[in-house]
């Protein structure tokens, strides 16, 4: 697969990927300063979005409209603070992992839970598998016998979501320029991004040994 590395480039916003053409599978961002999961122009060949260790506070509502195809998403080490928050990632129907690690949303209670029953493709979510007894015990949570909401659902649809809803992408743009040298820090960074694609690939094989099996 192939593979844009824009990591540790103190990039704050993304822009400027309508120059990439889509002709790549991975887009690497990791180690950035990035507030905001959007302004992505249309890119149908993505699947796999690396956005460790930046700030991110806020997913775009209409981030499946631009990169449909979407896999793999890591967002260890981000600022995403409320479970509403995360209501766009469940328009993104081929997502299988996710990574929500030491963001505070993550120490919401039920939000394993949440995240399993609301973003209904997932198999992975913090590198574990997602089990059927979780689907279970999250329906039970979150949806009547009837099919509508329960109120634990409801209240955590009510919380006001900080998701922008405009893509202000700018076509023809150029890509963001490179650092040529790279310091004792930035080659620590590409290790342990290295060992995160290492551990994703290693629960997936897991995963899919297991499904043989059910």
């Amino acid at each position: 697969d192939r593979e844009l590395d824009l990591s540790s480039n103190n990039i704050a916003v993304i822009e400027n990927l309508g120059a990439t053409r889509d002709l790549n599978d991975s887009l690497n961002l990791c180690h950035n300063s990035i507030r905001i999961l959007g302004n992505f122009p249309t890119l149908d060949r993505l699947k796999c979005l690396y956005l460790a260790d930046n700030r991110i506070a806020a997913i775009e509502r209409d981030l499946a409209q631009f990169v449909p195809r979407l896999q793999t998403l890591v967002l260890t080490n981000n600022d995403l603070g409320d479970l509403v928050d995360l209501e766009p990632l469940k328009e993104l129907g081929e997502l299988e992992i996710l990574s929500l690690a030491n963001n505070p949303v993550m120490s919401k209670k039920h939000a394993r839970l949440w995240c399993v029953w609301r973003l209904t493709s997932l198999r992975v979510l913090d590198f574990e598998r997602v089990k059927q007894g979780e689907r279970m015990e999250a329906k039970r949570l979150f949806e009547t016998k009837d099919g509508e909401l329960t109120d634990l659902a409801k209240s955590i649809l009510d919380v006001k979501s900080s998701a922008p809803s405009t893509n202000t992408f700018e076509p023809g743009e150029g890509l963001v320029e490179a650092v040529a040298e790279k310091t004792a820090e930035e080659i620590q960074k590409e290790q342990s991004i290295s060992e995160l694609k290492a551990k994703i690939r290693s629960e997936m094989a897991q995963v899919e040994a297991m499904e043989q099996y059910i």
